[in-house]
């Protein structure tokens, strides 16, 4: 009688146990996105911008919503210390490109953009064996944080949108300038398609004007601007270009030849850092990566690529 007794009073524990749980879970999956954002100290920041941007009451919405959540870590990371010198019309295009639509799980989330909440941009996500990145230089670092509403993933930087197409970023950096004059000297159609890219968008393998000066001593600048090396000239600048968003978060997933925007294939070898491989010009180390365009990427080049 004493043990049947005793095996009732731990089938008594074990229900009143699993019912807690379940009343905790339950009571968890009732906080909207906002609350689960407020009651977490390390988001103090995106609270208080969500505030500003009066995107609050959108957030407790019916959903469901997928939120890239940056930490107050990842909002000093961008350089933003304070959002007094930030107005509603500056943090939301910024706020809304951290909300897609749906409840991605952390599972399911998989390469390629996503359109985001406020429909003028998208975010571009890389899954490789080191886990997730959006736009290639932002890590997600915490993930499936459920909300009654949607989940949300923790992030350590805070998402941009662009504001400047491929060649007006080339044009504003001065370590461009050969590249942009030889574009200008080319065929037109050249800027023509960095300008005015499709939806899928380019990746431009950029030389700086280093890596020009050192080309220069073997194929003389004179030489690529002749009247008569215009094809040529034009072919070389392709082949720097390959078509779609290639992220540096992409490319442990790429393998072999890869088609450029020329009749020519590239490769790459990430055996020791990041590098591009040119047909005729050999290995060209990728200096630094992931600059974001309205309508593309640029990666930074140490050496000119020849097909």
């Amino acid at each position: 009688m004493k043990k049947r007794n005793l095996k009732l009073q731990l089938f008594a524990l074990l229900i009143a146990g699993f019912s807690l749980t379940s009343c905790e879970e339950e009571e968890m999956k009732t906080n909207n996105i906002v609350d689960v954002a407020t009651s977490d100290s390390q988001f103090s920041t995106l609270t208080a911008a969500l505030t500003k941007a009066d995107l609050v009451s959108a957030l407790q919405g019916t959903g469901p919503f997928t939120v890239f959540a940056p930490n107050n870590a990842a909002f000093a990371k961008a350089g933003i210390t304070s959002l007094d010198g930030l107005t509603k019309e500056a943090l939301t295009p910024i706020l809304t490109s951290h909300v897609i639509a749906g409840e991605v799980k952390a599972a399911s989330v998989k390469s390629g953009s996503a359109t985001t909440l406020n429909g003028a941009n998208n975010i571009y996500l890389s899954v490789n064996s080191s886990g997730v990145y959006i736009n290639g230089n932002i890590k997600v670092i915490a993930t499936d944080v459920d909300a009654s509403n949607g989940v949300v993933h923790v992030i350590d930087n805070v998402i941009v949108p662009p504001s400047q197409n491929l060649v007006q970023v080339a044009s504003g950096n001065t370590n461009f300038s050969e590249l942009v004059s030889l574009v200008l000297a080319a065929d037109p159609a050249v800027a023509t398609a960095l300008s005015t890219a499709s939806q899928n968008g380019l990746t431009v393998f950029a030389p700086t004007n280093a890596a020009f000066t050192e080309l220069y001593k073997t194929i003389p600048k004179s030489t690529l601007l002749a009247a008569s090396n215009k094809t040529l000239l034009t072919n070389v600048l392709l082949y720097h270009v390959v078509p779609g968003r290639v992220f540096s978060t992409d490319l442990p997933n790429v393998s072999g030849d890869v088609a450029t925007a020329s009749t020519e294939k590239v490769k790459f070898d990430l055996t020791a850092g990041a590098k591009v491989i040119g047909k005729s010009s050999g290995s060209s180390t990728i200096t630094s990566a992931n600059i974001l365009a309205t309508n593309g990427v640029i990666h930074v080049i140490d050496k000119v690529l020849l097909p």
